[in-house]
Parts: C-alpha cells; structure tokens; sequence
C-alpha cells in the first residue's frame, strides 16, 4: 500500500516542487551502503544456521552456495545501478526511491529463510514455508532490479544493455517460482537459485562489452 501510494504520488508532477524527489550522488551512495548492510543478514542468516545444524558436508555446501544468492544480488545490484542517478522526472526518481524498499525487503527474507533452510540441509525436499520465502525474495529482487534500471538517467543511453537485461530479469523471476513450485532439496534450491542470479549477470555483462561505451574504455 505504501509503496502504490508513493508512486502515484511521484506520478503527480504537480503535486511536488521540482526538487522534492530529487536523488543526489550522496542519496546513492547512502542506499548503495543500506543496501550493503542489508546483504549482511544473508551472511548472519548462514551463520546462524550452520551453527544450530550438523556441520556435514551436505550442509556446510548448503550454507556456501546459499551465500551465492547474496553475492548474486550485490553484483547484479552494483555493477548494474550503482553510482547511477535516476531521471529527474516523475517517471524517475520516485520510482526509484520507492522500490528501494521491496529491494531491500527481499535480501532481508533471503537471510530470514537461510536458518530454517540450512537447518532442513539433509531433508529429501526443503521446507514448503521457507521455500516460498527464499523463492519469492528471489523473485522480488528480481524484479525490483527491473524496475530499478528503467528509472535510471542512463537507460536510454545503454538501452541495448538495460532493456534486455530488465526483460530477462522479469523472465528469471518467473523462474525463481517455478523452482519454488518443484521444492527441491535445499542445495539444490540455492544452487538453481544462485545461478538465476549468476546468468543474470553473465548476460548483463556480455551486453555491456557490446557497448560503444565498453569497447572505448578497453582501448
């Protein structure tokens, strides 16, 4: 509700003075570093987890490849959006201010879901609750990442990089539930869903060394 409302209200141009919603490089860098604060509840998720359940091999590859999901969001989250202004329109800011906020919303469910996850590491399939947590948190970032990239100043400019990757992003958290809906095993869980977040990327970055921009600063 509050997030609906936030961004009907930045679509109200007239509503607002020119600078209300205005997002500064020092605003970025700050929710570039609440973001990293965010991702620690990954790591004390995993920790947390790994000291309450029997260190076997199973389970420490469970809690090391569930830390891939957070390296996956931080690198798809910073190599795409960071130290990048969101448009100064309605469009634009608002947009991006607002969606910070189920951003950060899903890393925290993410470490939420490690304990219980990393607890049922040996079980045949992991538990229903905490795979729709993990699944959906997955899927959230996914497409709060999408929504992220179009509002930026960049957009139109790395189009050939944003607009597909915004599009494969939608696409891969689809998947994200579909891999919620099968519940696997839990490595298998973290494995299917850290590489969700790890193709994400690879395809982002191949686009971006496709780039005029990319092609020059390799010169």
């Amino acid at each position: 509700m509050w997030l609906t409302t936030m961004v009907r209200l930045g679509g109200s141009a007239e509503r607002m003075s020119e600078d209300a919603m205005l997002v500064t490089d020092s605003m970025v860098k700050r929710f570039g570093l609440f973001v990293i604060i965010v991702l620690g509840e990954v790591v004390v998720g995993v920790v947390g987890g790994l000291s309450n359940a029997l260190r076997d091999p199973e389970t420490i590859a469970t809690g090391m490849f569930a830390l891939i999901i957070g390296f996956g969001l931080w690198w798809n989250y910073f190599d795409l959006t960071g130290r990048r202004l969101p448009r100064a329109d309605p469009g634009g800011s608002p947009i991006w201010v607002s969606t910070q906020l189920p951003l950060t919303l899903s890393i925290a469910t993410a470490g939420a879901a490690m304990v219980s996850l990393i607890e049922h590491a040996t079980d045949d399939r992991a538990p229903v609750a905490t795979t729709w947590l993990l699944a959906g948190s997955v899927a959230l970032g996914l497409v709060s990442l999408a929504v992220i990239v179009r509002t930026l100043r960049d957009y139109d400019r790395l189009n050939t990089v944003y607009r597909p990757t915004s599009i494969a992003m939608l696409g891969a958290a689809g998947v994200a539930l579909l891999i919620g809906t099968w519940r696997p095993a839990p490595l298998v869980l973290v494995i299917a869903l850290g590489a969700i977040y790890f193709v994400i990327w690879i395809f982002a970055v191949s686009r971006w060394l496709g780039t005029e921009e990319a092609a020059a600063q390799l010169d």
